[in-house]
């Protein structure tokens, strides 16, 4: 029987990944990998990582994450590198022009019907049910894959995104937002005010929440895989799995068996690539 697997941010940890598909026997001939984003960077084999996932690229469904913009952005020459950047390998290979037009061709919200899954890198806002989800991905997916990208991703780096959908003045800062919401946020308010720094808000007590409880709260449809939180650990719940366990800070890799009744969890210890900082 073929497999369907979710696993959380890779991050260029080569290593982990493969020890955990053998732990699972994954077989890319006949079984399917879904990814939650942040497929590179930080980790010390984004290179080899990636050339790994290309030639499996017909069994392997990806959603883009923030360190996946970063990398296609450091592609183009839009943004210098920062201190944690370890993308030199990659952007150095013969092979990154093809690497990052696959990427560049990768959705930022998966959704199988038949399964009752749907992936995102980070969040879905809590106003927005799936299909409403789907169109704000499309129309970033639309814009990456247009011959003038570029001039997006620019646009991209060019201000902050503004905290509320209510906010954005123009088609530029509802991409900014669009793209935040999806790769970047973690808490927002019952009113959908989001917190994009990576420290949490003062007052999660209170008006913040982490997306999921406020997007379960309103949201009655809709079970979802993600990736991005660190800091939140692996979380198993009847609509939400949340499979980023902190690999390249020394945490676990984690995977999910989403095919059956009730997912199955996998892990693998990773050694630590990276110093936490709440990512």
């Amino acid at each position: 029987m073929n497999a369907i697997y979710a696993m959380g941010d890779l991050q260029g940890c080569y290593a982990p990944f493969s020890a955990l598909l053998e732990q699972i026997g994954f077989t890319p001939q006949t079984d399917q990998l879904w990814l939650a984003g942040d497929l590179v960077n930080r980790g010390p084999d984004s290179h080899v990582l990636i050339n790994r996932l290309y030639t499996w690229h017909e069994r392997v469904r990806v959603v883009l994450g923030n360190h996946d913009f970063y990398a296609l952005a450091r592609w183009a020459g839009i943004t210098p590198a920062k201190k944690s950047d370890t993308l030199a390998l990659l952007l150095a290979d013969p092979q990154v022009d093809e690497w990052m037009e696959w990427l560049r061709s990768s959705p930022l919200l998966h959704t199988d019907p038949q399964l009752g899954w749907t992936m995102v890198h980070a969040a879905i806002h809590p106003d927005w049910d799936i299909a409403t989800a789907q169109g704000h991905a499309d129309a970033v997916e639309n814009a990456l894959h247009d011959r003038h990208w570029r001039r997006f991703m620019r646009s991209l780096w060019a201000a902050p995104a503004p905290n509320r959908w209510q906010d954005c003045r123009n088609e530029e800062e509802a991409q900014r937002f669009r793209v935040a919401v999806f790769t970047r946020a973690r808490y927002v308010t019952a009113k959908g005010f989001f917190s994009w720094p990576n420290t949490p808000p003062k007052d999660t007590a209170h008006e913040f929440a982490p997306w999921h409880q406020r997007f379960f709260e309103k949201q009655s449809s809709g079970a979802i895989i993600c990736g991005h939180w660190a800091t939140q650990g692996l979380l198993v719940q009847p609509r939400l799995l949340a499979l980023d366990s902190g690999c390249v800070w020394g945490r676990q890799l984690s995977a999910a068996r989403i095919d059956g009744t009730e997912p199955v969890i996998y892990q693998t210890s990773c050694p630590m690539f990276a110093q936490p900082d709440n990512k």
